[in-house]
């Protein structure tokens, strides 16, 4: 019953009438502050219930298990592996080839941008096997990595850094689809700025995230200047331009950025890392009035999410050329391994492992020609027979690999048999293994957020699942990530002993502001306007007058003094930390009343973080008596 009614007293039956009044005002409910929302490419997008695809809806989600359910797994990348000559190598460790591995599907379109890493191996069959720490080595020292597609890895590594509840925008499948169903026989689509777009349209009219991600936006290949003009990442600057503006405009989410090219070896150095920074500045300076909407990190993180039991052989056959590559390397090693007897024939066990091999690489002879002939090429680099190729099967065992059990099989076989291939499969894993860090810092701030507060720095806290930064820094070199004179801060990630991983930076964008520079005061921002303008709702068309305007004063106070006492504001007493004003004259005219305005005036006292502390000491001599 409403007090209206209550005070009006038109009582028509004798008898004892109770009312109650409120003592406390409507209360204000705080809004959720760690919500992302990831944009990106998916395997499928189909509602597990209906059938209904899903692309281009915002879907939410609490846990990988959901996201498998609607969006499917991982891209199933592949790899090209091919034989080249480099004397820099042969001379460190005397090798007679490099083999080449490319994480790309389609040999047709490789270019110089293409991603890959080398590792190397002696083709004699009388040289010993390459160690696995040269391995290492040689691999870190050539990767040049640029994945297909970071969407999957982003929410694995959000969910292993404390991630709970998000939304998803599935723009295409792999494939460059809108199909329920995979098509796993076409080449995988490339990053367009265009797709992605669509996917940003979607999130702008959602509501309830409160961060921003699209961890395929460092794909974007990488284009080198002309005339003078320095080199740039055109499809990333369209999409982080938006991201900042539409945060801005929405005033309800922060956009978390990876820096360009960011899973790019050509980077993965300090030197690097400031040519990076430079083009980064350059692209997303088309939305300075957002910049304090807006958090960069670097550099790239190798992960632990995949292992070489996740790569199969099939993962090494992206072109006929690299079946053929693979086949030649391979025989080359069993037939080291296994040599022939005395009377020169072919042992029992290599002709066992050529069929094995055969049945995962098969050749043809047109395969074995199309391509310089490769056989003959081992021959020549090895004191391999020639035509070490043709010793293979013409007609493999198909059973060997027609069902995923068999396939599975025939890999650990293989990797027993011809120990080359686990070490090929264990280095690509390692590429694979490189993601941007948007997805695992999305997770430290829902961590943050849930056992911290909103109000503190997501910042030095570790990361789950990261065995060390692509680009270890040290301090001096941090500097001028940290306060460029531009003020675009990029927040780095640190190597730090005895702790892994760490978060070493909290800073928006605009780190020349003193009012937006710390990430927590702008999500703060963000969490009390939010919280108030949604509370405020049920007062659209309410009374404008002096019984509105305390009701809304004082649950704006009470909602306040919750956070100061939590720890969200400074002060000493609750009047030090926020201050209310909603009336004539404070905060409206007259004029202001009979145009329908309420205006409330809210002032908080929010925390900042000690990020430089400095402890000085000063030895004091004892005094003579």
């Amino acid at each position: 019953m409403s007090t209206s009614t209550t005070l009006a007293k038109n009582r028509k039956t004798p008898g004892v009438y109770i009312t109650e009044f409120p003592s406390f005002p409507p209360s204000i409910v705080g809004m959720p502050t760690a919500v992302p929302i990831f944009i990106g490419y998916t395997e499928t997008a189909v509602d597990p219930s209906s059938g209904k695809q899903m692309y281009l809806t915002a879907v939410q989600l609490s846990s990988l298990s959901d996201y498998n359910s609607y969006f499917g797994g991982d891209f199933d990348a592949k790899g090209v592996v091919e034989v080249v000559d480099n004397s820099t190598f042969d001379a460190k460790y005397d090798f007679q080839a490099v083999v080449k591995v490319l994480s790309d599907t389609d040999t047709k379109a490789l270019s110089d941008e293409t991603a890959f890493f080398s590792i190397g191996t002696s083709l004699a069959p009388d040289a010993a096997l390459l160690q696995a720490a040269e391995l290492e080595e040689l691999g870190k020292s050539k990767v040049k990595t640029i994945a297909q597609f970071n969407l999957y890895s982003a929410m694995q590594m959000f969910f292993k850094n404390g991630g709970g509840n998000c939304y998803v925008v599935s723009v295409s499948n792999y494939w460059g689809k809108q199909s329920v169903l995979p098509t796993p026989e076409a080449d995988p689509v490339k990053i367009s700025a265009t797709d992605l777009q669509k996917g940003l349209d979607v999130s702008a009219v959602t509501r309830g995230p409160t961060m921003l991600l699209v961890p395929d936006s460092c794909l974007f290949p990488k284009e080198e200047g002309k005339d003078g003009h320095p080199d740039s990442y055109p499809g990333y600057a369209d999409i982080a331009v938006e991201m900042l503006r539409q945060s801005k405009k929405l005033q309800d989410r922060v956009a978390i950025l990876d820096l360009p090219g960011a899973l790019d070896a050509d980077n993965w150095s300090a030197t690097g890392m400031a040519k990076q920074a430079k083009i980064f500045y350059t692209a997303i300076s088309p939305a300075a009035e957002a910049f304090s909407y807006g958090a960069a990190y670097g550099p790239a993180l190798q992960s632990s999410l995949m292992t070489s039991a996740d790569i199969l052989y099939t993962n090494l056959t992206g072109s006929a050329e690299s079946t053929v590559w693979m086949n030649s390397l391979l025989t080359s090693q069993a037939y080291g391994l296994y040599p022939p007897g005395k009377d020169g024939k072919l042992s029992e066990k290599f002709q066992d492992v050529a069929e094995h091999i055969a049945a995962a690489f098969p050749v043809s002879t047109a395969d074995t020609t199309a391509f310089g002939d490769p056989a003959a090429i081992v021959a020549t680099m090895t004191a391999v027979p020639k035509q070490l190729v043709s010793l293979t099967p013409a007609a493999p065992n198909a059973s060997l690999n027609d069902t995923p059990a068999a396939r599975v099989a025939l890999d650990q076989y293989l990797e027993n048999a011809v120990p080359l291939l686990s070490k090929i499969e264990q280095i690509l894993a390692t590429q694979l293994n490189v993601v941007p860090p948007s997805g695992a810092l999305a997770g430290i701030w829902t961590l943050n957020d849930n056992n911290r507060g909103v109000w503190n720095a997501p910042a030095n806290m570790t990361l789950n699942n990261v065995i060390y930064p692509m680009v270890d820094l040290t301090d001096a070199e941090q500097g001028d990530f940290n306060v460029p004179l531009s003020g675009n801060a990029i927040d780095i990630l640190r190597s730090m002993v005895n702790r892994g991983t760490v978060v070493w930076g909290a800073r928006t964008l605009d780190g020349n502001s003193l009012d937006y520079r710390y990430i927590q005061v702008r999500r703060t921002l963000n969490y009390i306007e939010q919280s108030i303008k949604q509370a405020l709702q049920q007062y659209v068309f309410a009374a404008n007058d002096g019984g509105t305007w305390t009701t809304v004063t004082a649950a704006i106070s009470n909602f306040l003094t919750q956070l100061w006492q939590s720890g969200g504001l400074m002060g000493d007493k609750a009047s030090d930390a926020f201050t209310v004003n909603c009336g004539v004259p404070t905060t409206m005219s007259g004029l202001d009343v009979l145009n329908g305005y309420m205006i409330v005036n809210v002032t908080v006292q929010l925390i900042h973080p000690a990020e430089f502390i400095e402890l000085t000491f000063m030895q004091t001599m004892q005094g003579v008596n």
